[in-house]
């Protein structure tokens, strides 16, 4: 849960939970209760009656919950599902290596000695990374291993 911590004695700064006080107060001075157990029914019942059947104004009438469930939800981002392509341009650093993110890590993939220093074009597809130069020779090509930071070339005819 975030946090957003306002001005001390200026209750406007926190309009939404000030109104949720509001109601809170109100539903609790028409139901009094006796013992903890009783509040928390007490205190169930607002929560549920509030979220799930209170039209609320400002959203079109609709209860909070009716709201939540008509928003798109974010889906997780597969590479099974959709092929993933992308064209990446970089340089091979002082020992011949590139860095590559992907899953939301880096990835090191090491070109060659050689080629350190050299302009470089990484065609990605899914898992698959072909290192070219500017004049279109095929450098190196890695099929990426998600358990692995460093990766291995793969070797000459194989992908």
């Amino acid at each position: 849960m975030l946090y957003k911590h306002s001005r001390p004695y200026h209750p406007q700064t926190c309009g939404k939970i000030e109104r949720w006080h509001q109601t809170l107060k109100g539903f609790l001075a028409k139901h009094p209760c006796e013992s903890i157990e009783e509040l928390q029914g007490v205190l169930d019942d607002v929560v549920r009656y509030y979220n799930e059947q209170r039209p609320h104004r400002s959203r079109d009438r609709l209860t909070p919950r009716q709201a939540f469930e008509a928003r798109d939800k974010a889906q997780p981002h597969t590479l099974i599902n959709e092929p993933h392509y992308r064209i990446r341009h970089d340089v091979l650093d002082s020992r011949g290596k590139v860095t590559l993110r992907y899953l939301g890590e880096f990835r090191h993939l090491y070109v060659g000695y050689a080629h350190r220093g050299t302009r470089v074009r990484l065609y990605i597809v899914d898992d698959v990374v072909r290192v070219v130069d500017e004049d279109g020779e095929l450098l190196a090509e890695f099929t990426i291993d998600p358990t692995k930071r460093y990766q291995a070339m793969n070797p000459p005819g194989e992908c």
